[in-house]
């Protein structure tokens, strides 16, 4: 295992568990390469400052945002994380949706993609009460029967 990456990774755990609207740049954005690419079940973006409008738009919809990390691996330049973020809604009502994250870094340890991967059916449309009913219906149709 790269010592360097190894490194670098744990202190890209260490900004996401870490991080708050204040310290976003100087703690997160600064990690990433500029053409660094950015995935999510609802984002696709390139760019630092593309990436930095996610994390804005996280902070200016969610209270108090936060991520843990529940596990990870590293593989040469790859890492796995598999966390759990966290946060309130305009109701006060917690919301936790668990995923894993593939991290690749460059040669100087910048991060060059960042895709993560998680449920939004389960965790997002299931909640909205027009598309429970049809998701359920999908769901049944794909389930086997006892």
């Amino acid at each position: 295992m790269n010592q360097m990456h190894k490194k670098t990774l744990l202190s890209y755990i260490h900004a996401y568990e870490s991080l708050t609207e204040a310290n976003m740049d100087s703690l997160l954005m600064r990690m990433f390469s500029e053409n660094a690419y950015f995935e999510d079940p609802f984002n696709q973006v390139a760019g630092k400052e593309g990436i930095r409008k996610i994390f804005q738009h996280m902070f200016d919809h969610a209270m108090s945002p936060r991520f843990v990390v529940m596990n990870y691996m590293l593989e040469d330049q790859t890492a796995f994380l598999h966390w759990e973020f966290c946060f309130l809604d305009g109701q006060n009502k917690e919301h936790r949706i668990i995923g894993v994250s593939k991290v690749v870094f460059d040669y100087k340890g910048q991060v060059l993609s960042h895709i993560d991967y998680w449920d939004s059916g389960k965790y997002i449309y299931q909640k909205i009460p027009v598309l429970k009913s049809i998701i359920r219906w999908v769901n049944r149709f794909f389930t086997p029967n006892d």
